[in-house]
């Protein structure tokens, strides 16, 4: 079976986490249609076509960046820190998950906490690296490309929320964003030396 495509190129992987947000977004306009015509799997697979794994392996890290920072945003308008957020949202997932929402997204999104978790505690285990790689252990490569998309999901969610409650437009949300997402991109892009880096 031929994957989706988005038609979206980009130099970089990185390049691909706003559109993989932004798709995302768009629950509307994805009821009715089989899960592998997502646009956010159309989103993935053009990352995949131009990139292969690595490419995904970049991609999974650019898109924790931008869900922390999303989630800094919402600690900055409320009385909760980061990583009493995390944990809301993890009773939250469990609670759903207890009742078998449809929109739990499966068992990728109990990782979610355990991803983001390192960048606001350093010391706390298990690393990042370990989340993905239990990941890609226990379930395979199709769970791990589910874990990117609902990293990306869960970032709409945040920026959607932030809209509601600010009053801002979801798409000046979006933008400012991905404003303070660059700099932890960046310092990504320091000590990637992967191929696609020297194009």
């Amino acid at each position: 079976m031929a994957l989706p495509s988005a038609g979206l190129t980009f130099e970089r992987p990185t390049g691909y986490v706003i559109p993989l947000i932004r798709a995302g977004m768009l629950g509307g306009e994805r009821e009715g249609r089989p899960r592998g015509e997502a646009p956010e799997v159309a989103v993935l697979s053009d990352c995949y076509q131009q990139f292969d794994y690595e490419g995904l392996q970049r991609l999974v890290m650019d898109v924790a960046g931008a869900a922390a920072e999303a989630t800094t945003m919402l600690a900055e308008m409320s009385p909760l820190n980061q990583v009493q957020i995390l944990q809301e949202f993890a009773a939250q997932h469990t609670v759903e998950a207890a009742f078998e929402s449809s929109r739990n997204g499966g068992v990728v999104w109990g990782y979610i906490p355990a991803m983001l978790r390192p960048m606001f505690q350093p010391e706390v285990r298990p690393t990042m690296d370990e989340v993905l790689f239990e990941i890609d252990e226990k379930y395979g490569f199709a769970t791990s490309m589910d874990f990117i998309v609902a990293l990306a999901n869960y970032t709409g969610a945040v920026i959607r929320h932030m809209a509601q409650a600010t009053g801002r437009t979801i798409e000046d949300t979006v933008q400012l964003l991905e404003g303070r997402a660059k700099a932890g991109w960046a310092e990504l892009d320091a000590y990637d030396t992967r191929e696609y880096m020297n194009r």
